[in-house]
């Protein structure tokens, strides 16, 4: 029976991250049940580099990983995983109060952030509805993530590493034993110190592969479609509403618009659904001139999130050998780096972290 120190299952960009910092240290493999890497929500997500985004947990997340993004090891990208954006947090003329609050929320840890008129946002972006704006806040050090180039760092760092990646590899059943686990994949049996739990939507269900209890944690399905860009399109910020009802981006071939919708959902392949798209088609031409005539591609993915909105972390109380690594909601890429060397750390110390993070900050 091969042994492993450690069995990460799930291998987007949660169980990819943590398996590159454990390769470094122990003896690794990534189980993932698709026939290819990041094939859910990983690989479906528009991803930014935002310091400013959703809460202090997950800035402080995102601000550990900043030297990987801007000064990646070594060999582990051809390409820099970060391109120039920026971002434009547009309101309307009932909303500018709600984005005088915005502002004041995260001006004194985003010091690039700035509130700009109606008439310099549209210098910015010209298809916004003059009638429609009221203002906005503008941050130019939001950046856009190479995601493809980010995991297959991740990847190409594990096997380097000596650590075993296995695709279309589902676990159907686990044993706790004094060591650890057995875990059954497919018709093979295999052994490691701990499990971690990094599947994403499914999480739940697999934490009940182990009998360990589930977690408040609910997979929402986000829609995404590609419209025809408009006239004369230049190199804009991605633009969203300070309402969360809608944000753009020029994406070739056209714009990307996608209705920030957060939809329960059961775990499973998530697809647009026809409704969803009309109504960010619908959101999207009261906001801007651009009038859509066709959608040339639309897709969903599942964004797990805590009640808390912050990532789940650590051992299970049931089993200190299973790890949970989940609840990463649509903040997974840009945490990646910061989370998985965090996640790694607490593996590796079974818990406590090492000198270098202080884990109770998060």
């Amino acid at each position: 029976m091969d042994q492993y120190d450690v069995a990460v299952i799930g291998g987007g960009v949660a169980g990819l991250s943590v398996a590159y910092f454990l390769s470094e240290h122990c003896k690794v493999i990534v189980l993932e049940r698709e026939d290819q890497l990041a094939y859910h929500s990983s690989g479906r997500t528009a991803a930014m580099y935002i310091e400013g985004y959703e809460n202090r947990v997950v800035q402080e997340l995102t601000l550990a990983g900043r030297d990987f993004f801007f000064d990646p090891p070594e060999g582990f990208s051809e390409y820099p995983l970060l391109s120039p954006c920026g971002g434009l947090t547009v309101a309307s003329k009932s909303e500018m109060r709600i984005l005088e609050k915005y502002f004041s929320r995260w001006s004194g840890s985003c010091p690039e952030l700035s509130l700009v008129s109606a008439d310099e946002t549209l210098e910015l972006v010209p298809i916004l509805r003059p009638e429609w704006l009221g203002g906005a806040a503008y941050d130019p050090s939001w950046k856009n993530i190479d995601v493809h180039a980010l995991l297959m760092g991740f990847e190409r760092g594990v096997l380097k590493n000596g650590g075993q990646i296995r695709k279309k590899s589902e676990v159907l059943k686990m044993t706790e034993y004094s060591k650890g686990w057995r875990l059954q994949v497919d018709e093979d049996w295999l052994e490691a110190r701990v499990s971690v739990n990094a599947t994403g939507a499914w999480a739940n269900e697999f934490a009940s592969t182990a009998s360990v209890a589930p977690k408040p944690l609910t997979p929402m399905r986000r829609t995404a479609a590609i419209i025809p860009a408009p006239e004369r399109v230049g190199a804009w910020p991605l633009v969203h509403t300070i309402s969360e009802s809608l944000y753009f981006r020029p994406e070739s071939p056209g714009m990307m618009v996608c209705p920030q919708d957060e939809t329960p959902s059961e775990p499973m392949d998530a697809f647009a659904l026809e409704i969803d798209v009309a109504r960010t088609i619908e959101q999207y031409q009261i906001i801007t001139g651009h009038q859509v005539d066709q959608v040339l591609r639309s897709w969903a993915g599942l964004r797990t999130f805590a009640q808390d909105r912050k990532p789940v972390v650590g051992f299970a109380r049931e089993s200190q050998n299973f790890f949970w690594l989940a609840g990463q909601g649509g903040f997974g890429v840009q945490t990646a780096p910061g989370l998985g060397r965090l996640a790694s750390s607490l593996i590796l110390n079974r818990g406590q972290p090492n000198p270098d993070i202080d884990a109770n900050r998060f």
